[in-house]
């Protein structure tokens, strides 16, 4: 059913595209059946390197699915584009107006697509740093903690070597007790993964207290038990639905994403992973994807710290995670439980940012006790 959907938007999509771009475009004579066939390359890149490259490993696939990514990003502004030229041609119609011969917004059609994909890339490789000061329950007096969250990194063909090392080089910026990575860490193939060299980059963490992992969805879509192995090999402790006490300051629950009950089948529930730890730490919860937030409120947890949305990545997607998710970006208070989601770190698909720019998010905790927090 999702290929389904997937392919029929995509398809028509492009058929709208595609009849637009050669309706404005000078593409006349000898060079129109190369000027098509370049186009149906470019919209058929992605589908033909995500199918295939799950099947063989070619550096022709792996080509493809790196243009494919691109065009993406492409496709999504060409659609707006087009869209509100025909939109603004119906408003104008029962005046006429304004009269335009659209062969002349071609060079403007590739001028802004130019600008948005480069400075949508550029934007998606500069990671910043937000900081927040936040209290939690503490049950020894005043502690303080620095935690650093880096959420959907997308180890892969898109998000690379050396970009891999610009976010650890961020997270270290950050001088981080203990790091906290949301999930999404692989992308879909843990092979290019370990071409990126994704446990070495890893291993360069440093904090005292220790690096800690979750599985996002996309380590579902790969080989799951591959990619926590990748990513312990870089000294990182990835918590499948377990609870772990840590530095008798708080209770560390990491739990799966909600994907692997397609693939596990049922789910432990927050109070069952929680069974057996101390009761009287509080509890902070790392889930990639968003969705539990009322199981983690009723169960009293302190902070959940989530990612998953990318908050859209590309505008004017970030309408719609808004719409889907209670909360797509930043801070929500259910019931005494703290949530974050980030917008994550960096990116699926096309390399570009749009709608949010790719953060590590510090947090300086202070553990108060109850009667200090009142």
């Amino acid at each position: 059913m999702f290929f389904l959907i997937f392919f029929s938007v995509y398809g028509l999509a492009n058929w709208y595209i595609t009849s637009r771009i050669f309706s404005i475009g000078p593409f006349s004579g000898g060079c129109k059946v190369p000027a098509r066939l370049a186009w149906l390359l470019l919209v058929l890149a992605f589908p033909i390197g995500s199918i295939c490259s799950h099947l063989c490993r070619l550096l022709l696939l792996d080509r493809l699915l790196w243009l494919g990514s691109w065009y993406l990003g492409l496709m999504t502004y060409s659609l707006l584009f087009f869209a509100a030229l025909d939109i603004w041609k119906l408003i104008n119609l029962p005046w006429r107006r304004v009269r335009v011969q659209e062969y002349r917004l071609f060079p403007v059609y590739i001028l802004v697509m130019i600008v948005i994909l480069a400075v949508g890339h550029i934007n998606a490789t500069q990671p910043e740093i937000r900081s927040f000061e936040i209290s939690l329950p503490g049950v020894q007096g005043k502690s303080t903690l620095r935690a650093a969250l880096a959420s959907d990194i997308h180890a892969g063909i898109m998000v690379n070597n050396h970009w891999l090392n610009k976010i650890v080089d961020t997270i270290n910026e950050t001088e981080p007790d203990i790091v906290f990575l949301v999930g999404d860490i692989v992308d879909s193939d843990v092979t290019q993964a370990h071409e990126e060299k994704l446990s070495e980059v890893l291993a360069g963490l440093n904090a005292p207290l220790g690096a800690y992992a979750v599985t996002g969805n996309h380590e579902y879509y790969t080989d799951t038990a591959e990619a926590v192995k990748a990513i312990e090999s870089g000294g990182v402790e990835v918590l499948l639905d377990e609870a772990r006490e840590i530095g008798n300051l708080f209770v560390l629950v990491g739990r799966k994403d909600i994907q692997a009950e397609r693939f596990e089948g049922s789910l432990k529930s927050l109070r069952e992973i929680l069974e057996g730890s101390n009761s009287d730490l509080p509890v902070i919860v790392l889930d990639h994807t968003p969705v539990r937030l009322e199981e983690a409120a009723e169960t009293g947890v302190a902070l959940q710290l989530s990612g998953h949305t990318h908050n859209g990545q590309l505008f004017p997607f970030n309408f719609v995670t808004g719409m889907i998710f209670e909360r797509d970006w930043g801070f929500l208070r259910k019931k005494g439980t703290l949530f974050y989601v980030s917008s994550g770190v960096g990116t699926w698909g096309p390399p570009i940012r749009t709608s949010s720019r790719p953060e590590v998010v510090l947090f300086d905790i202070t553990f108060d006790t109850v009667d200090d927090l009142k």
